[in-house]
């Protein structure tokens, strides 16, 4: 059986749903990041970055970052028919593409929503969350003109790279605004928006009303 390590509204969004794309067994564990668990010792000794999501494995062993356990998944689950085939043509931009998603995209999103994190004077805080508002959009601008499938990111078709796309887009501000400059990306996340994998994770990571 996997676990997922988790959080509300956190990459972990990408995991679960890759795991029920793929009808793995699973089972979740909250990691309360607000009141520190992620910083805890018995948190650190199967995560030493003190990051989530993280996933533990059928033989015991831990992984975290997005990207590496969607790759690994991929691997664990070969006949799933969610990858591109490890010689095939679509296998290196499927790489590439995850990885500039879990780095421009996932880190830019995280220095925009906690710019304190980045800076210490207050006029500082302000200009880095604008310099990443500025960074996320042109992100987005190379995301849509990267997307050559109908509708979705690989012509090979359905792919994580759309269920880590559309995660992204979920943690945006104003979604339909973001919708209404980039056509690609808004026909590709809301068809990934249809499939029960997409829509069972987005349930399972909701914030609470009564956290809000």
């Amino acid at each position: 059986m996997y676990t997922i390590h988790w959080e509300y509204m956190a990459g972990s969004i990408v995991v679960q749903a890759v795991l029920e794309e793929v009808g793995a067994i699973y089972q979740m564990r909250h990691v309360d990041m607000a009141n520190g668990e992620h910083k805890r010792e018995e948190y650190l000794r199967i995560n030493p970055v003190a990051r989530v999501p993280a996933l533990t494995l059928p033989d015991g062993k831990t992984i975290g970052e997005t990207s590496a356990i969607v790759t690994v998944l991929g691997e664990h689950f070969p006949n799933s028919k969610l990858y591109p085939e490890p010689n095939s043509a679509n296998r290196a931009d499927f790489l590439f593409w995850l990885n500039v998603m879990a780095t421009s995209g996932y880190l830019t999103i995280s220095r925009g929503a906690h710019p304190e994190r980045y800076a210490v004077e207050p006029s500082a805080i302000n200009q880095v969350e604008k310099v990443a508002l500025n960074d996320l959009h042109a992100f987005y601008r190379v995301i849509d003109s990267a997307i050559s499938g109908d509708p979705y990111f690989l012509p090979i078709g359905f792919t994580p790279l759309d269920i880590y796309l559309a995660m992204l887009v979920e943690f945006s501000v104003d979604k339909e605004a973001l919708y209404s400059k980039y056509a690609s990306i808004a026909v590709l996340c809301r068809e990934v928006g249809r499939r029960p994998a997409f829509r069972a994770a987005m349930e399972t990571h909701a914030i609470p009303k009564h956290a809000v």
